[in-house]
């Protein structure tokens, strides 16, 4: 939960803070994208920010691409802040942004590039919701961009332009999704690399393990911006519960599910992640769940998808117990998806160059790089394993020296039993010179993570070996508990 330990170093306390020029970059594919949004809306210094379809990575080299010329970018950005060259810096837009243009050929947990188009803007996608959730002191700034607000109406699994409850439609719905929903997820850091399986797959198969509401084929091109929200009106049948909020585009030829945006509450914090408070069994509470920011063109025929589930592993820890989730429809107070749309009040241009980066040092490759990414089902015992084996080569510098480093990590969790998560990451990593005997470095550490001993408590065991020259040079256990706080 947000505490003193998050607010000293959080931003969004006060924006105000920040007077220096800013050059914000991100990527869709990166855990801080919708971070990017909020700080260029908010902050009143000099700025700039450029949103690609890259991972945690330079945008020269990130991926997915396409990438661009950011040292060239960040060479005029200095020369103009720095240096005081007036080189026209200053007059460029404010925000460049890749806009996504989702298909099925992008349906792999490994993407080398997106399709889609450079637009930029002078203005800014809002943030409304963002008091409720971080911070109650915060102030707007009136310089958003003119979108359009569509919305759509959730009714029994479909998703209308107006209300409708009737003796066809019930005017509640309760679901529980099996712990295992989210194995279609990818990563939700992606790292960047090529080779690293970080996108989102079909999203069919978590649809099927969710509460889905669909729409009729989209007679134009929608062109979402910023931030989508869903306001709900939900209740549970235990003191927590967490609500997992996806909008997916349903293609029209193949029926494939394309994550476009997702959302996540612990709806202990429906009202402040600074103060969370338990639930009152079968109380409906009315709650937003705002999804991450986006900037995409769904195609005339698609339909949007909305789809509603109760966990979503391995991205998210699920809730202490099983907690199933009632969904109540009524006029007064109707369950609504709202998407923000352009106004078609932006540049298109693919002027951000390609990359262009020095020769790095040459280096020897003694072993590829290869990652797996396994599956397992204990059908006895209800057992779904996700275990991904990582090996990210060896390679020798032009001093002599070789790096040779391996990870795997293990998640697993029972069909119906949110207590059995468990999460094992064991890494190896060895240095060493293969004509001296003086350094041989074998550092190996082991991190496990559960709550199989207390429904209140977290457990983390961390274990450090180092080695050197096959003797043992430093060893340390770690065996922490720390509280469950509301979930």
């Amino acid at each position: 939960f947000r505490d003193k330990y998050w607010r000293h170093g959080s931003i969004c306390e006060d924006y105000s803070k920040i007077s220096c020029p800013v050059l914000l970059i991100g990527g869709f594919s990166d855990l801080y994208n919708s971070s990017i949004f909020r700080l260029i809306n908010q902050l009143e210094c000099p700025k700039r920010a450029i949103l690609g379809p890259w991972g945690h990575q330079w945008p020269d080299d990130a991926y997915p691409g396409p990438q661009i010329g950011f040292l060239q970018e960040l060479v005029q950005w200095l020369d103009y802040y720095i240096k005081g060259i007036d080189n026209g810096y200053g007059n460029k837009q404010i925000l460049s942004v890749f806009q996504l243009h989702p298909n099925i050929d992008e349906l792999h947990s490994i993407v080398k590039e997106r399709k889609g188009k450079w637009i930029h803007f002078n203005s800014l996608p809002s943030y409304p919701y963002e008091h409720f959730q971080r911070n109650d002191h915060l102030i707007y700034k009136n310089q958003q961009i003119d979108t359009k607000q569509i919305q759509y109406y959730l009714s029994f699994q479909r998703l209308t332009t107006e209300f409708i409850l009737n003796d066809l439609n019930p005017n509640k719905i309760s679901f529980l999704s099996p712990q295992e929903t989210g194995l279609s997820s990818g990563n939700l850091l992606g790292l960047g690399f090529i080779d690293k399986p970080d996108h989102p797959t079909d999203q069919r198969e978590d649809d099927g393990r969710s509460l889905c509401f669909e729409s009729l084929p989209l007679h134009h091109d929608y062109e979402l911006f910023g931030f989508p929200f869903v306001k709900l009106n939900l209740s549970s049948n235990s003191k927590n519960g967490l609500i997992c909020v996806r909008l997916c585009m349903i293609e029209e030829k193949s029926s494939s599910s394309i994550l476009i945006s997702r959302g996540i509450l612990n709806l202990t914090h429906y009202k402040s992640h600074e103060h969370p408070q338990q639930l009152n069994v079968d109380e409906i509470y009315n709650v937003e769940v705002t999804l991450s920011g986006v900037c995409v063109c769904l195609p005339t025929g698609c339909r949007l998808r909305l789809s509603l589930s109760t966990s979503y592993w391995p991205i998210v820890w699920p809730s202490s117990q099983l907690s199933t989730l009632t969904i109540h429809f009524n006029e007064i107070s109707p369950c609504i998806l709202t998407l923000p749309c352009l106004n078609d009040q932006y540049l298109t241009s693919d002027d951000l160059g390609f990359p262009e980066i020095c020769q790095g040092i040459p280096i020897k490759q003694l072993r590829d790089s290869s990652i797996n990414r396994f599956r397992m089902l204990d059908e006895i015992n209800e057992l779904i394993t996700l275990k991904i084996n990582e090996d990210d080569g060896s390679i020798e510098y032009p001093d002599g020296l070789i790096w040779d480093e391996t990870s795997e990590s293990i998640y697993e969790i029972k069909k119906n039993d949110p207590q059995s998560a468990r999460i094992e990451i064991k890494r190896y990593i060895k240095y060493y010179f293969q004509d001296q005997s003086s350094i041989k470095v074998d550092i190996q550490t082991k991190s496990i993570m559960f709550s199989q001993q207390s429904p209140s408590t977290f457990q983390i065991i961390h274990q450090l070996n180092i080695h050197n020259k096959d003797q043992l040079f430093f060893k340390n256990d770690w065996n922490l508990t720390f509280p469950r706080i509301c979930n």
